[in-house]
């Protein structure tokens, strides 16, 4: 079985998504500080030339190197640690709501993460 790969349009729109529904779902603008922090590392590390496509793997190691760069002051908070997991599933999943991610990646109901989102501010 092949290892499923992504293009560059398919990897910002799930950074793009992920980062919408985490705002809309904690009530902060995307303009906030700590989006548009990490939204532009992410940004600048995924700046990709070609049209060759990635594996999960490759899109994650480069999420989480930018999150950990753009980290103040040098731990990723609530918000850069939502915004991997959110692009990360929605490469594989891409209609998958703030629900499943909450669910599946920290096994916690909506509520508590978009808390974890606003207090994370």
């Amino acid at each position: 079985m092949s290892t499923p790969t992504y293009t560059h349009d398919q990897i910002e729109q799930a950074i793009t998504d992920g980062f919408d529904m985490a705002a809309d779902h904690a009530g902060i603008p995307t303009q906030n500080p700590d989006f548009t922090a990490t939204l532009t590392t992410f940004w600048a590390y995924l700046a990709i030339t070609d049209t060759t496509a990635h594996t999960r793997d490759q899109v994650s190691k480069t999420l989480n190197r930018a999150t950990d760069d753009a980290a103040a002051p040098g731990c990723a908070d609530d918000i850069d640690n939502f915004a991997v997991n959110a692009a990360l599933t929605l490469l594989e999943t891409p209609d998958a709501t703030f629900e499943d991610i909450a669910t599946e990646c920290y096994d916690e109901t909506p509520d508590v993460i978009a808390g974890w989102l606003r207090a994370a501010t």
